[in-house]
């Protein structure tokens, strides 16, 4: 009898977690229906569900023709999922990445790091390009600016995210 009452009380706890779970998965799908259409399609084009490189490089060639910059190269590096790849930012005081950029994304988003080279640019151009990232719908972190006066060219290293699944 007591080993009747002891796998009656393991089906009963076991009975108890899985509703507990289904219980949070219904929370979890009423939470979602409450958002908004508006609100999912911003979400989307903040971090987009797929990494397309020629949308990335159109939006910066576009915020440089618009600041008067000239996009003289761009290199684009995506990695896979959060977690299975680790990208180091460049920084030569510590291994730490820049505050707002993730080393390892969270599981589902993708890291897709943008080497961005202008030329034609001054300190005023400079300011203006760097506010039109940061101001952009979709996720940009400027993670290094590399800025020569004499040449007027800058170096930018910018970070944006893309889900994955």
């Amino acid at each position: 009898i007591s080993k009747i009452k002891e796998a009656k009380n393991n089906l009963q706890t076991e009975y108890e977690t899985k509703l507990n779970y289904l219980n949070s998965i219904r929370n979890l799908k009423k939470s979602y229906q409450s958002i908004s259409d508006d609100d999912k399609a911003k979400i989307a084009v903040m971090v987009p569900a797929a990494s397309d490189t020629s949308i990335i490089i159109t939006e910066v060639e576009s915020i440089a023709l618009r600041n008067s910059a000239i996009l003289t190269s761009v290199k684009i590096e995506s990695s896979g999922a959060g977690g299975q790849a680790n990208l180091a930012v460049e920084s030569k005081e510590n291994k730490e990445p820049p505050i707002g950029i993730f080393n390892q994304p969270p599981p589902g988003v993708g890291l897709v790091k943008i080497e961005a080279s202008l030329s034609s640019v001054d300190y005023p151009v400079l300011k203006n390009i760097i506010k039109a990232f940061e101001n952009n719908l979709r996720l940009f972190d400027i993670a290094k600016i590399s800025f020569n006066v004499k040449e007027n060219k800058a170096l930018l290293n910018i970070y944006s995210y893309s889900l994955t699944r």
